[in-house]
C-alpha cells in the first residue's frame, strides 16, 4: 500500500475514534431543568386522585388533573405504576 493510503486510513481511524469518545462522554446525566421534573421523595399516606390516561397521582384538589379520575390510596397508586405529582404533593 502506498503512504497516502496509510495516512488516509489513520486519519479515518482517528476521526471515528474521537467521535466515539465524544459520544460516550455526552451520555453522562445532565441535571434536570426544572424542580418539577424531580421525582417525589416520599409517598403520602392518604387518598389520592388517579386518572386512567396519566402516569401521576394527585391531591384530589389539584388543578392539574385532566379528565375523569377516581380516588384510591397512594400506596395502591404506586403499586399500579403511578408516581406522585411533584407540584401538588411536593411538600409531603
Amino acid at each position: 500500500m502506498t503512504m497516502r493510503v496509510w495516512v488516509m486510513s489513520l486519519a479515518a481511524l482517528v476521526l471515528i475514534t474521537s467521535g466515539w469518545i465524544a459520544g460516550v462522554a455526552s451520555t453522562s446525566l445532565a441535571p434536570l431543568r426544572s424542580p418539577h421534573s424531580e421525582p417525589a421523595r416520599s409517598t403520602p399516606d392518604k387518598v389520592v386522585a388517579v386518572t386512567e390516561q396519566g402516569k401521576l397521582f394527585h391531591d384530589p384538589s389539584c388543578p392539574l388533573i385532566h379528565g375523569p379520575s377516581h380516588l384510591e390510596s397512594a400506596r395502591t397508586a404506586v403499586l399500579g405504576g403511578y408516581t406522585p405529582c411533584t407540584r401538588c404533593l411536593a411538600a409531603e
